[in-house]
C-alpha cells in the first residue's frame, strides 16, 4: 500500500474507511488518563477496531489487556504477541476450546467468562489434558438476557467453579449493553448504578465467602465515567471510544467527549436526479441502523440508504443546501462503527488529512 502513502485523503479509492491519527491517540490517552485518575484499569473491546495495530497503541498507552467476543479475535491478538486478552463471550463447541488451547499456549494470561458449569466441566477437562490453566470471570446477566447467570444463582456457581482444578476464578463480568446508547446522562447514570452496584454486592459476598473476586469488569464507552465511580468496580471495557461514531456522538456525556476518529469517504457517481445524488457506499460498506451516518465535510446534506441497495447511498439536501457534484467526495461519522468496520480490510491513516500508513484490519471477518 506505499503507493498511497502522500497523497491527499481524498484520492483514494472509495468507499474507504480513514483514521486521522493525532484524534486516535487523543482519545485513547484521554480515556487512559481518566482511569488512571480513578485508579481503576482500562481494558478495551476490540470487537470495535479489529485491529491489533490499535490494540497495541491502547497496551502501550497502559490499557492492562484487550477484550474480545471471539476465540478466533483473541487467536490473531495472540499471534501478534498482544497480551491480557479476556474473551468476553461463552465458549461452547469443541473445536473453539481447541483454539483457545492454542491461545493459552501464546497467551498463558488470557481470562474467559463462564456462565454455565457444564461448559466449565468441559473445559476444565480439556484443559487438565493440555496440563493448562485458565482463569476465568463469572459472567453475570446484567439485564440483556443475552449471556450471564441470574444474580441469585451467582454465589453457588461461583463455589462449585472453586472446584475445578484447572480453572481459576479471578472475578465477576457484568455487562449493561442494553443502557449503553441511553441518551439522556442521568437516566443512564441511574440505570447502569442500579445494576453494577448489585453486582458490586455480590463481589463483596463472593469475597467474604473466601471465594477469589478481585476483578469486576463490563462497562462499555456509553457508561464508563459513571461505573468508574463504583468502588468495587476494578476495571472498564470500552470499545467504540476509540474511533467513535453518530451513536454514540448522539448521547450525553459528562466529561470526556471523544473524537470522531474514523471517518468514511464515499464518492457520489451520479446526479441525474434534481432531487438526490447518488454515492458509491452502500449496505455493503456501511452498516444500516437507525442513527444515520453524519457528512463533515459539505453542510446541508443528510445521507440515507433509502433502498439504494448494496452498492448505494443516496444523498439529499436539506435547509436549502446544495447538492454535491459528480465525483465528490463526501466524508462521513458512520452510524455504528463496529459492524462497519468489520466490512473492510484496511485502514488508512492519515494527518492533516494526508496518508501516512495503512493498517490491517486483521480481525475482520473473526466471527467464530
Amino acid at each position: 500500500m506505499s503507493e498511497y502513502i502522500g497523497l491527499h485523503k481524498n484520492q483514494l479509492n472509495t468507499p474507504v474507511l480513514v483514521i486521522d491519527k493525532t484524534k486516535l491517540l487523543n482519545n485513547i490517552h484521554s480515556m487512559q488518563e481518566f482511569a488512571e485518575a480513578k485508579g481503576i484499569g482500562v481494558r478495551p473491546h476490540a470487537k470495535t477496531h479489529k485491529c491489533s495495530k490499535i490494540a497495541q497503541l491502547q497496551l502501550e498507552a497502559g490499557s492492562i489487556g484487550i477484550c474480545v467476543t471471539k476465540v478466533s479475535e483473541a487467536y490473531e491478538l495472540a499471534k501478534n504477541k498482544i497480551k491480557g486478552i479476556l474473551i468476553t463471550s461463552p465458549i461452547v463447541s469443541l473445536n473453539k476450546m481447541q483454539i483457545l488451547v492454542k491461545v493459552l499456549k501464546l497467551a498463558p494470561d488470557t481470562m474467559l467468562i463462564i456462565d454455565n458449569l457444564v461448559n466449565a466441566q468441559t473445559i476444565n477437562e480439556l484443559l487438565a489434558r493440555h496440563d493448562l490453566k485458565l482463569n476465568v470471570l463469572l459472567d453475570i446477566d446484567g439485564g440483556i438476557g443475552r449471556t450471564g447467570v441470574v444474580f441469585t444463582e451467582v454465589i453457588e456457581i461461583a463455589k462449585q467453579l472453586n472446584k475445578f482444578s484447572n480453572l481459576c476464578l479471578k472475578g465477576i463480568q457484568c455487562y449493561a449493553g442494553h443502557i449503553q446508547h441511553i441518551a439522556d446522562i442521568r437516566l443512564r447514570t441511574k440505570a447502569s448504578k442500579e445494576i453494577l452496584q448489585k453486582a458490586g454486592a455480590i463481589k463483596q459476598d463472593l469475597v467474604d465467602a473466601g471465594i477469589e473476586c478481585s476483578i469486576q469488569t463490563g462497562s462499555g464507552t456509553g457508561t464508563f465515567s459513571i461505573d468508574a465511580n463504583i468502588p468495587t468496580v476494578s476495571e472498564i471495557q470500552p470499545g467504540s471510544y476509540t474511533v467513535m461514531d453518530q451513536e454514540y456522538s448522539n448521547i450525553e456525556f459528562a466529561d470526556n467527549k471523544f473524537l470522531p476518529a474514523m471517518t468514511m469517504l464515499t464518492t457520489v457517481i451520479s446526479t441525474n436526479q434534481s432531487t438526490h445524488v447518488t454515492v458509491d457506499a452502500g449496505t455493503k460498506a456501511m452498516y444500516k441502523v437507525d442513527t444515520k451516518p453524519t457528512i463533515i465535510n459539505q453542510q446541508n446534506l443528510i445521507y440515507d440508504w433509502d433502498g439504494f441497495g448494496d452498492e448505494h447511498g443516496k444523498v439529499m439536501v436539506i435547509n436549502n443546501g446544495k447538492l454535491p457534484k459528480l465525483g465528490d467526495v463526501l466524508e462521513l461519522v458512520v452510524g455504528h462503527c463496529d459492524p462497519t468496520i468489520n466490512l473492510f480490510d484496511k485502514f488508512y491513516i492519515t494527518e492533516n488529512d494526508i496518508v501516512i500508513d495503512c493498517w490491517e484490519i486483521d480481525l475482520r471477518g473473526k466471527c467464530q
